[in-house]
């Protein structure tokens, strides 16, 4: 079984100007963007199973966003929910995805505009962690903006520190594009990261560095669709020297414990 951990797709309304984003961040898509384009990526990849990331961009939007996730209905795809760091009594609404089913929330401090150490947002983690629900988050540097990068490895340790009980999705292994200093910060912390938009863009060795220190049992396979190819993540995994229960542990079993499923 494998699942993606990582994937986007939006509603009509919104996917040629998410298209239009990605081109101009120089990154051509892999699908159309919508969520049959997933299924049918997933149907020629091979993957089984995929966890839908929305993101609310804006405090107005987060109820909508949410709305959309919850009315989705694809046996597929797991949705998480998103929550905007301005939005009035976050509580309300995460107990709201909470009740629903929901097993976490995505969040991206370029986009969104924050960073982790802003004391305003702590009722947004001890929500989540009195509901226990985990939060995945974008890490690292980000082909749609420029430096400096609201996220790095030694802010996100920092962040683990003050909120151990929390449960933490760092994507793109740790942050993206620091990686030798996800190595010295982060790898064997508690935390799982995924590998998504990794692939090729890492050597082999320094990316076993990373998990033999880290461990595969916190390790997530995804991919990013439809911004990188899901076959050829597939592929950079199986090339690597790790045991068929490793690749079990990154490829399904760590995201079924996360998913409940």
């Amino acid at each position: 079984m494998i699942i993606d951990f990582h994937t986007h797709f939006y509603p009509e309304t919104l996917v040629g100007r998410a298209m239009e984003r990605g081109r101009a961040s120089g990154i051509e898509s892999c699908t159309d963007g919508t969520l049959a384009g997933l299924l049918r990526e997933m149907d020629r990849c091979g993957i089984d199973h995929a966890v839908g990331l929305p993101l609310a961009n804006k405090p107005d939007n987060v109820r909508g966003v949410n709305n959309w996730a919850y009315n989705l209905k694809c046996d597929r795809v797991t949705m998480l929910g998103s929550i905007h760091p301005l939005t009035p009594s976050p509580e309300d609404h995460i107990q709201w995805l909470a009740d629903r089913g929901f097993r976490g929330i995505k969040m991206h401090p370029e986009y969104q505009q924050f960073r982790f150490d802003d004391p305003a947002l702590e009722p947004i983690w001890q929500s989540l962690i009195r509901n226990n629900m985990f939060l995945l988050t974008h890490t690292g540097a980000d082909t749609g903006f420029p430096p400096p990068y609201h996220s790095d490895p030694v802010s996100l340790a920092a962040f683990h520190r003050r909120y151990p009980e929390l449960t933490l999705v760092l994507a793109h292994l740790g942050s993206w594009r620091m990686w030798e200093e996800v190595k010295e910060h982060l790898a064997g912390l508690p935390v799982y990261m995924d590998c998504c938009f990794v692939g090729n863009r890492i050597s082999d060795e320094l990316f076993m560095e990373i998990v033999r220190r880290h461990g595969t049992d916190r390790i997530l396979f995804g991919s990013d669709s439809p911004w990188n190819r899901q076959d050829e993540d597939v592929h950079f995994i199986n090339r690597l020297p790790l045991s068929d229960t490793e690749k079990e542990q990154i490829f399904s079993l760590n995201a079924r414990k996360l998913l409940n499923i």
